[in-house]
């Protein structure tokens, strides 16, 4: 019975070592499987970590990739408006290169029809002989008058040049005016012969003028005739005044500026050559073509509505 009871400690034992034995190798070939994770990771980490690094570098990239394209699909639109703004300019700059080729073939025409006229008119008075004369325009330059001061810009040296070979001395001179709130009022080239040089000087003078300001119906007619007056007239020269524009002088003044107008005329002496004062009205309103046939009348002159070129009323109003 002693026996027995030794026999089933010892075979507990052996089995517990057993299993103790099979654990341990067993851990022991986890450890050994397992040994080659551990030492691999650092370096799983820091790829992990690299990974990292380039996935957000990545996306950075992407999105200054996204910008960049944003910027260049504006720069885009930007670039076919400014595209499409050329185009329209380019258009209208054609458009009115167009217009101005028409406008100059109508002036380069105009210019050869009043050449035309000059040579005819010159053919004409070959036979003509004027005294003496002392010639001064008295000519309104504000806006309204554009066309007849280009028309009086381009012919004035051949009107100049036909009464030149008529008369045996030439003295011409030009007043320019303007209403009260313009540059000017008036604006003189006093009475000078025409000689070569001083020929010059009137062309560049007239050159000069341009067809601006006004704004009412009335301008300083009285003025303007007051300067040309003034002038140095010769007391053995006829005398003229030509008067070119499309509105009377302020109301308060009509009489005024027909007072002078009639003075001029007398003021040759019955033994002297005459002296007159001559209109060309260029408007079309009844009322103040109406003044200025009162103030041809007041000036012995002639009153010509204008109508054509301005060479022709010019010269009609000076060989009356």
């Amino acid at each position: 019975m002693l026996s027995r009871r030794k026999v089933a400690p010892e075979a507990l034992n052996v089995s517990a070592l057993d299993l103790f034995a099979s654990a341990l190798g067993i851990f022991i070939l986890i450890a050994i499987l397992m040994f080659p994770y551990y030492l691999r990771q650092p370096s799983i980490e820091a790829g992990l970590a690299g990974a990292k690094a380039e996935l957000a570098a990545a996306e950075e990239a992407l999105i200054a990739h996204e910008e960049d394209l944003a910027a260049a699909s504006q720069a885009r639109e930007e670039t076919e408006r400014g595209l499409a703004d050329a185009r329209q300019r380019l258009a209208q700059l054609q458009s009115l290169a167009s217009a101005s080729s028409a406008d100059l073939e109508r002036t380069k025409q105009s210019a050869d029809a009043a050449a035309r006229e000059l040579g005819a008119l010159g053919r004409k008075m070959t036979s003509i002989a004027i005294a003496d004369l002392d010639l001064v325009f008295v000519m309104d330059t504000t806006g309204s008058m554009g066309d007849e001061l280009k028309d009086i810009q381009a012919n004035l040296q051949g009107v100049i040049r036909v009464l030149h070979r008529l008369a045996p001395s030439l003295q011409v001179g030009f007043v320019a005016f303007k209403d009260r709130t313009d540059a000017y009022i008036t604006k003189v080239f006093a009475l000078e012969n025409m000689t070569k040089a001083n020929l010059e000087r009137i062309l560049r003078f007239v050159s000069t003028l341009d067809a601006k300001g006004g704004g009412d119906a009335p301008e300083p007619v009285d003025q303007a005739l007051s300067a040309a007056l003034a002038m140095p007239w010769r007391s053995n020269a006829a005398g003229r005044i030509i008067i070119i524009g499309d509105a009377p002088p302020h109301a308060p003044n009509w009489q005024r500026t027909l007072d002078m107008a009639a003075s001029f005329r007398n003021s040759a002496g019955p033994d002297a050559l005459p002296r007159s004062v001559s209109t060309i009205f260029t408007g079309t309103n009844p009322q103040p073509g109406t003044f200025f046939k009162r103030l041809a009348a007041a000036g012995g002159g002639d009153f010509t509505a204008h109508r054509g070129q301005m060479i022709e009323s010019v010269l009609l109003s000076v060989l009356q």
